[in-house]
């Protein structure tokens, strides 16, 4: 069978460049590349969108928000919050979804200099995923902290009002309350595993579906790859609805447990 020769992707990006001592990599100028077709189609397209005489374009915009807008709502349940939310969830979720499927255009990812490839899809290099968690973890713990106070921010993490009231009514519910205060100082592990999770589940999924591309491609080079390219698609947007879903979920059960 004909196939395609191609090394297969590092885990680790490419150095590119080096700019006032920062190192440029090749991911990092994808996600430049991908800011500057999102800031043309705002000039460009959206800018002229008409509340009068919408085109097609126009239509078919807007109903992929409000579908985003109705996904993300019915996670958390609550119109408002929603509309708090949606323009920070829904920016991570259409970005990623660009993010994961610009680099199946054919040879964008092959334009190189001096022997080093350009760009990079960015959620394949863990930097990219890994930041993209934390911002949203931390964001979800300044809401939640706002919310409760600092009080009751850290009253979910460090119960000690808790042991002292169990220990005031009974032994038994002293020493129950110490078992939720270490549950209590689990959470505070849980809220490092949900960047790790989401990091991992992005960068894992983009990166293998990358690798599995080129050794496919190497076997052959017709029909076969067409068949993984279009899976790729559908699992890039996959990842990006899922990392939205789940960051919603976050934002939900940290507002829901503010107001109990």
């Amino acid at each position: 069978m004909l196939g395609i020769i191609r090394d297969i992707t590092p885990i680790k990006s490419t150095e590119v460049f080096s700019l006032y001592g920062f190192t440029i990599a090749n991911s990092t100028l994808f996600i430049m590349l991908i800011a500057l077709i999102i800031l043309a189609f705002g000039y460009f397209v959206v800018r002229k969108f008409s509340f009068y005489n919408p085109t097609r374009t126009q239509v078919a915009v807007e109903s992929v928000y409000l579908g985003a807008f109705n996904l993300i709502q019915n996670i958390i349940h609550d119109e408002e919050k929603t509309k708090k939310a949606f323009p920070v969830i829904g920016a991570m979720m259409f970005y990623l979804v660009i993010a994961n499927i610009i680099g199946l255009v054919p040879g964008l990812e092959q334009i190189s200099i001096n022997g080093k490839e350009l760009f990079r899809t960015p959620t394949s290099d863990f930097n990219t995923t890994f930041g993209l968690a934390l911002a949203a973890v931390v964001i979800i713990n300044i809401i939640s902290f706002k919310e409760k106070g600092i009080f009751g921010y850290f009253d979910q993490f460090f119960k000690f009002k808790g042991i002292w009231q169990g220990f005031k009514k009974s032994i038994g519910d002293g020493f129950l309350a110490i078992v939720d205060f270490c549950i209590g100082l689990l959470d505070i592990v849980g809220e490092a595993t949900k960047v790790i999770s989401l990091s991992l589940r992005l960068f894992g999924n983009m990166y293998a579906g990358q690798v599995l591309a080129i050794i496919i491609m190497g076997f052959v080079a017709f029909i076969v790859p067409s068949i993984w390219l279009a899976m790729n698609l559908f699992v890039g947007v996959l990842q990006a609805v899922v990392f939205a879903s789940l960051v919603a979920s976050y934002y939900m059960l940290a507002t829901a447990a503010a107001e109990e």
